[in-house]
């Protein structure tokens, strides 16, 4: 309200809608009817989840899945999982708005005991072909160790804009194309997905010796190459909160997960082994929502529609640009116009079918039909926004230089090396945030080393320049470690080496002598762990005071080590808290 005048604005993951200002006291009939409407509403009409619910019985707060694995049903039978814990969950309106839960559900093996599961629910983009369910179906069916399990994957369903007795796949085009958009106002078109893995996880800022935090990187090294050479999936979204550690057995003989020993003398093979197999967390890399498979080609550049006044099409994505195609009302032309699969009634048969759609002819009657988790894989000779070499992905402070550097019109197809090369950022912010394991270094020490480099919302350089400066590494980095760490200083001066030094920009291009490989880094980080002294392998306790790990999902700790902009779309979203709990 506005004095005497009042706006209404509703908000979703597609933007904004508003009316027109008017007078309460010239329109009081009309007032009263939206204050009842509001107060009077069903919940789900204003905006909340009616799928997620207080169970009086279990005295457990429940979702609805459409899954037919669940062994808990509601009053209604269907299929429910318990929601546990709130791990994270987005608190901006622009995004993916991804909240996350550790979640339970009856184990069909046990008469008492359950099964800890995690729960993803994503605002996602359906022009993005693959979604994260369909690429962990990809990597378990390639027996790739070290990633979630896939439960299940769905769309969630809601009430129609139009009709609350109708359900529908949720989605940000429903109501625009109920409501009149003067101007050709753009939104983002979003779908809601639901994600159920397994198992749970710690961050690995829990993480209780030198030695374990060096295996753990070992672990992401081996997972990420297997994921390529077994799956050929590219995670493409590594920061610091994908990064977790889970409880491992090795009487499982999970023998896979040494192989990075192979290599050594035996006697030091069987000592090493023999330390590694008493450290109870291994390393675990989650959250494959920007995943793609690198066995299909990269599409073509879009074309959106050019903004007024504009002499460069929105469809060359600059590094603000978001992850999805500003999708334009049907009155507005486009040059090229991308399509997404709608479930369309066949009178004639009596069922539904699935065809394309372009955007601009997308009704509120067409129902966005994605292919989900196990299910077969969409069309390839459709386009596909996730394999664009024009869009980036990752977080601003741990991305890539040369991704970093790529500007508007400027297509970098997103590789392996850029993933290694932010696993070398993370590893050197952990060893300038944190004293020794559990302890970050003091507020006003943290301004001087960690935040100008990690604490950024926007692309920026200087985190690179300064790691090839020759002072700028020594007195503004490598002083500041602590004595805990220092024996990580000359696996840091191998990496920057390999990764930082050889960059250059000649000819307005980046250049660089190619990227470090997996086994590269492999064998970077074990002779490092080789060389730890005992001392090193002793676990820290954790103090009775510190935080737990799940707390570091939360969005006023900004201190996550990148976990702010993880999508480029300036979301302020932390995209990569999609299986870190507490352990049970």
């Amino acid at each position: 309200m506005l004095g005497h005048y009042i706006v209404l604005t509703f908000f979703d993951r597609g933007g904004s809608l508003s009316t027109a200002a008017f007078d309460i006291h010239n329109n009081p009939d009309f007032f009263l009817r939206i204050l009842l409407g509001i107060s009077t509403a069903p919940i789900e009409t204003i905006g909340f989840d009616e799928m997620v619910f207080w169970d009086r019985d279990d005295k457990k707060k429940k979702v609805l899945v459409a899954w037919k694995g669940s062994s808990s049903k509601d009053d209604k039978g269907n299929p429910t999982v318990s929601l546990e814990q709130l791990i994270f969950i987005s608190d901006t309106l622009h995004g993916r708005g991804t909240t996350v839960w550790a979640s339970s559900m009856k184990d069909p093996t046990s008469l008492t005991a359950r099964r800890q599961i995690v729960v993803k629910d994503s605002w996602i983009d359906p022009l993005w072909k693959f979604t994260e369910g369909s690429m962990l179906a990809k990597l378990n069916d390639a027996n790739v160790e070290g990633v979630p399990r896939l439960i299940h994957e769905q769309q969630v369903q809601g009430p129609h804009p139009s009709c609350a007795e109708m359900k529908v796949n949720m989605s940000t085009h429903f109501l625009r194309r109920l409501v009149s958009q003067s101007g050709g106002r753009q939104y983002q078109l979003r779908v809601l997905s639901r994600l159920l893995t397994e198992p749970l996880g710690i961050q690995i800022m829990a993480f209780s010796s030198l030695a374990q935090l060096l295996i753990a990187f070992l672990d992401y090294v081996q997972i990420h190459k297997d994921a390529i050479v077994k799956a050929k999936v590219l995670h493409r979204d590594i920061s610091l909160l994908n990064l977790l550690l889970v409880i491992w057995d090795a009487s499982h003989g999970d023998s896979h997960r040494l192989d990075f020993l192979d290599h050594l003398p035996p006697e030091t093979h069987e000592h090493l082994q023999a330390k590694i197999q008493e450290i109870p967390c291994r390393g675990f890399l989650a959250d494959w929502g920007y995943a793609i498979p690198i066995d299909v080609p990269q599409t073509e550049a879009y074309t959106t529609p050019e903004p007024e006044g504009s002499s460069t099409s929105p469809s060359t994505p600059h590094h603000d640009a978001p992850p999805t195609s500003p999708i334009s009302p049907p009155n507005t032309s486009t040059s090229v116009d991308n399509s997404v699969p709608v479930q369309i009634p066949v009178p004639s048969e009596g069922t539904d079918q699935v065809a394309y759609i372009a955007l601009s002819e997308l009704k509120d009657v067409h129902e966005i039909m994605l292919s989900m988790g196990r299910d077969p894989l969409p069309d390839r000779s459709q386009p596909s926004v996730d394999t664009n070499p024009l869009y980036h992905t990752g977080t601003w402070s741990l991305m890539a230089t040369e991704l970093v550097m790529a500007g508007a019109a400027k297509p970098i197809a997103h590789t392996a090396g850029h993933d290694l090369e932010s696993l070398f950022y993370i590893l050197f912010g952990i060893c300038v945030l944190f004293d020794e394991p559990h302890w970050p270094k003091p507020e006003a020490k943290l301004t001087e080393c960690f935040d100008v480099y990690f604490n950024t919302f926007e692309p920026s350089l200087l985190k690179t320049t300064t790691i090839q400066s020759k002072m700028g590494w020594s007195y503004n980095i490598i002083q500041h470690i602590s004595p805990y760490f220092r024996p990580l200083v000359p696996l840091l001066n191998v990496l920057r080496e390999r990764i930082v030094l050889p960059m250059d920009f000649v000819d307005d291009s980046f250049r660089s002598n190619g990227p470090i490989t997996h086994d590269e880094m492999s064998q970077a980080l074990l002779q490092a762990l080789c060389s730890l002294d005992d001392q090193f392998w002793v676990p820290h306790a954790s103090p009775a005071h510190a935080k737990e790990p799940a707390d570091y999902n939360s969005n006023h700790d900004v201190r996550a080590l990148g976990s702010i902009a993880s999508e480029p779309d300036g979301s302020s979203e932390l995209s990569d808290a999609s299986q870190s709990a507490h352990t049970p």
